[in-house]
């Protein structure tokens, strides 16, 4: 007799699947059968059966919670757990007739072996059922880049000038700006001509006129402050 035929309800029928998937490991009953024994089903709210395999061995013991299955299995006083909606995975029970339809069964056996046999039996993880957790990561092909519309590509960017950071400011100690500073701002020491000029050093367009007489420079007595006859006629500050 077709051991599924006798699930009395849709929690028996449930349990049937979890027989299936542990004898597909190998696993049979005490007595060396792989169907279930005639009084399997006498709980409508437990199940509970002994399985082995090789030197291998588990109980199993499954609980009715509402409309859930609550499996547990033990191997060596190590605990697994595993519960699910009956519904997922048992429809169309029909009481009279004790039939049944199931579906998922792909995902119902994944989580039998993930979730129980495989973290109690390492030597029985496949290929086939590796975890996605365990699966390595594959990283996409890189993209080519397209050209960058803000770079202008005559652009070449140079090297960085190494500059002594104990050199700092050095250039202004030096007052006649060879080093790239100075202290000495004088528009007679300009680098080039200026238009319409003789004398170099002030820029084009710059609104400079010579003080002294013939295109001099200043001199040390002109601008002297108001009331002061010459250079020598000081009483304060003013020089």
């Amino acid at each position: 007799m077709d051991y599924k035929r006798r699930a009395k309800t849709p929690f028996h029928a449930a349990y049937t699947l979890l027989h299936d998937s542990i004898v597909k490991k190998g696993f049979l009953l005490p007595t060396g059968e792989v169907s279930l024994p005639s009084n399997w089903n006498d709980s409508l709210e437990i199940v509970s059966m002994k399985y082995a395999k090789d030197s291998k061995s588990i109980e199993v013991k499954c609980l009715l919670m509402n409309d859930s299955m609550v499996v547990n299995v033990v191997h060596n006083n190590n605990l697994k757990t595993l519960d699910f909606v009956i519904s997922d995975y048992i429809e169309n029970f029909d009481e009279a007739q004790n039939t049944y339809e199931t579906k998922s069964l792909g995902n119902f056996e994944r989580r039998v072996y993930e979730d129980i046999l495989e973290p109690l039996f390492p030597e029985l993880k496949s290929p086939s059922t590796t975890s996605s957790a365990e699966r390595p990561r594959t990283e996409p092909p890189p993209q080519p880049q397209g050209p960058d519309p803000l770079r202008d590509e005559r652009f070449q960017p140079r090297a960085p000038r190494i500059v002594d950071p104990f050199a700092v400011g050095g250039g202004d100690l030096d007052p006649f700006g060879n080093r790239g500073g100075g202290m000495i701002m004088d528009p007679m020491r300009g680098r080039g001509p200026m238009m319409g000029r003789g004398w170099g050093g002030v820029p084009p367009g710059a609104r400079y006129d010579p003080i002294g007489p013939g295109g001099r420079g200043p001199d040390h007595d002109e601008l002297l402050p108001p009331g002061r006859r010459n250079m020598f006629d000081h009483d304060d500050m003013f020089m």
